[in-house]
């Protein structure tokens, strides 16, 4: 009851001492308190309220409205800050706010200009920096740390989400980079009905597309597994237009096609590959999408039909080895009697 009367005798005293300025306050006000033609704090009937103020940096730190530890809602208007919440420290002493910055949470820091900290223990330190969650650190410039123990390591432009699977700490390596702990897998879906995309885990777990053992996965059925293999999907019921190939064809456009030994222009000079361009390769087989790219399907193929040609050859070849063989062999023993018989007449 009577902290009741002193907040109503307050008001009223407020509302004495500003009369003239408050009348010429916007009219649908319920509580209006000015100082030297300044609106400080404004309550309208509709419960909006106005908190002004001017900007200086408080370069003293003289116009904080408070210090050290305690839970408190404040606005710190010379510079353009806001707090909320609760701390056991200096986190929201003049020292700690940053200029135009705001730290919701619990012992949270926003020390720099334009940066933003909430949660637990979650710091802002650089400039625009950002940090969200519990226990993180937003340490380099523009940058942004999120989830639980991550941390941007001084690098300026870095993005770092840790999930809650370790205490350990993940920080950024590089400056301008996404750096990402997501035990439980990464999931890019490109349909609205999750149909499509990506899917980036440990292999624990079979993926969102079915595939078991995969480190990425495909909604295409494609995936690169545990071990390192990209898998190409195959499945017979994903094809048609089924048409037969003549290896000795393959073989003729093979031979026709140039291959060789070269480097992308990409690459250190002691880097080499082996095998045709797009451009040739298109040319002797008319196969995939383009004549820029060699899909690892058309090459597979190529190969097993030059190996089937080769060994449907290496057949024919041995039946008439084998042919050549037994009529040698005759020959040979028709000799030997022919040779006998010479012998037997001397």
């Amino acid at each position: 009851m009577r902290t009741s009367i002193r907040i109503s005798l307050l008001a009223a005293g407020l509302l004495a001492a500003s009369a003239s300025a408050a009348a010429a306050q916007t009219p649908d006000s319920v509580l209006a308190v000015s100082y030297q033609g300044m609106g400080l704090f404004r309550v309208n009937v509709d419960a909006g309220a106005l908190f002004g103020g001017t900007y200086d940096g408080d370069a003293s730190g003289s116009g904080i409205p408070a210090e050290g530890s305690g839970t408190r809602m404040m606005w710190y208007p010379r510079k353009g800050a806001f707090r909320a919440g609760g701390i056991n420290g200096t986190q929201w002493d003049a020292a700690n706010i940053g200029d135009y910055s705001v730290a919701i949470g619990q012992d949270v820091r926003a020390s720099a200009s334009n940066a933003v900290a909430f949660g637990l223990r979650s710091t802002a330190a650089q400039q625009s920096s950002f940090a969200a969650g519990e226990d993180n650190t937003a340490s380099g410039a523009a940058s942004v740390a999120l989830g639980y123990h991550a941390h941007t390591n001084a690098r300026q432009g870095s993005f770092v989400f840790s999930d809650r699977s370790s205490v350990d700490t993940l920080r950024a390596g590089v400056n301008h980079s996404s750096n990402w702990r997501v035990s439980g897998g990464f999931r890019i879906f490109t349909a609205s009905n999750l149909s499509t995309g990506v899917t980036i885990q440990s292999g624990a777990s079979v993926s969102n597309w079915g595939q078991s053992n995969a480190v990425i996965s495909t909604s295409t059925g494609a995936y690169l597994s545990t071990s390192g293999v990209w898998t190409n999907t195959s499945d017979v019921n994903r094809k048609h237009l089924f048409e037969r190939v003549d290896g000795e064809d393959v073989l003729t456009r093979l031979r026709s096609m140039p291959v060789s030994s070269w480097s992308y222009r990409t690459d250190d000079s002691g880097i080499r590959h082996l095998g045709p361009t797009a451009q040739d390769f298109r040319k002797a087989f008319g196969l995939g999408n383009d004549d820029v790219t060699i899909g690892t399907v058309d090459a597979d193929g190529v190969a097993l039909a030059g190996v089937k040609a080769l060994d449907a050859r290496s057949r024919e070849q041995a039946q008439r080895i084998e042919a050549l063989e037994r009529e040698n062999a005759a020959l040979r023993a028709r000799l030997e009697r022919i040779e006998a018989a010479l012998a037997t007449q001397k």
